[in-house]
């Protein structure tokens, strides 16, 4: 088996991705490129990597100018998998590097295994609804992978490894500006608990009742689509689902929430799923680990009283 990659657009990325490529190699080298400093790359070398290049975000482009100097480094030296992140600035370069390398680009490739013959990977289909199982003999293989499908391990300052900078080829668009996005919440993909809020609560100002919930038991606070992009009550970042966060918490308690596939492909990897829906045959319920059928400012009051005791 040739080089594996891994391109990610930050450290906590190349740890993950490291961690796929070794479950993946079967003692091929991994080669990693990494948005950052020296630093960074370095850091992909402690988590694995035999060879590690940074890739600093330029100071008059977007990062994802790399994406050419990228395919032409593929297009030479041939690695037989190419893993990305499954973010969506690494989705964007894993389709220009798919379709510049002429090369099959899997989305969030679960399932994936390596043989002679080929890659095999499964995908999901229709928000989750059905699986697909494809199989490439090409030459040159890519796949995005989910933040939290491969646990990776303590770094290891031992290792070493060649480390060095890609150059940046011409980048077409120029930056003229950056602010920084101020975040409004924090990251879901990283709670270990999370309570979701649905169209069930018809008023924003029950979302208190919830955030006092979510506050005892050490959760954060996700929604469906519509209570972020329909009645702003909630951030952007927020919206858990197919084309929004996409979370493998421990714990995750819907309130309220009919559980369409959009939403459920968001939540699907989750360890306990955890439903409140007055209506028994919600799809929530009938996918939910456990389920609650009662109003769910009765349910989320008495589960409150019950903590805090």
């Amino acid at each position: 088996m040739r080089d594996i990659w891994i391109i990610a657009e930050n450290t906590p990325w190349a740890r993950t991705l490291a961690a796929a490529a070794a479950t993946l190699s079967k003692g091929a080298k991994t080669i990693a490129f990494v948005n950052g400093d020296e630093a960074a790359a370095k850091d992909a070398i402690a988590h694995g990597a035999a060879e590690a290049y940074s890739l600093p975000l330029p100071a008059d482009a977007p990062w994802e100018a790399y994406t050419p100097a990228l395919a032409d480094k593929a297009g030479k030296e041939k690695p037989s998998l190419i893993l990305l992140s499954a973010s969506r600035r690494c989705r964007d370069m894993a389709s220009r590097l798919a379709a510049l390398l002429d090369a099959p680009c899997f989305s969030e490739g679960k399932n994936i295994t390596v043989s002679d013959a080929g890659v095999t990977v499964s995908t999901m289909l229709y928000g989750g609804l059905a699986v697909k199982t494809a199989a490439t003999s090409a030459e040159t293989a890519l796949i995005t992978i989910g933040a939290k499908d491969f646990e990776h391990g303590a770094a290891d300052p031992s290792r070493s490894g060649k480390v060095g900078t890609l150059p940046l080829s011409s980048a077409g668009v120029t930056v003229t500006g950056r602010k920084p996005r101020v975040a409004q919440t924090v990251d879901l993909g990283a709670a270990a608990k999370v309570l979701g809020v649905g169209r069930g609560v018809s008023e924003q100002g029950d979302l208190v009742v919830i955030r006092n919930l979510a506050k005892a038991i050490g959760a954060e606070v996700g929604c469906s689509r519509p209570i972020a992009e329909f009645f702003k009550w909630m951030p952007e970042e927020c919206y858990i689902g197919i084309s929004g966060q996409q979370l493998k918490p421990q714990l995750y308690i819907a309130v309220g929430i009919s559980g369409q596939a959009q939403h459920y492909f968001g939540i699907r990897d989750a360890r306990t799923i955890v439903s409140i829906n007055k209506d028994k045959e919600s799809l929530m319920n009938q996918n939910a680990d456990y389920f609650i059928p009662a109003d769910w400012k009765d349910a989320v009051t008495e589960l409150l009283k019950a903590v805090q005791k």
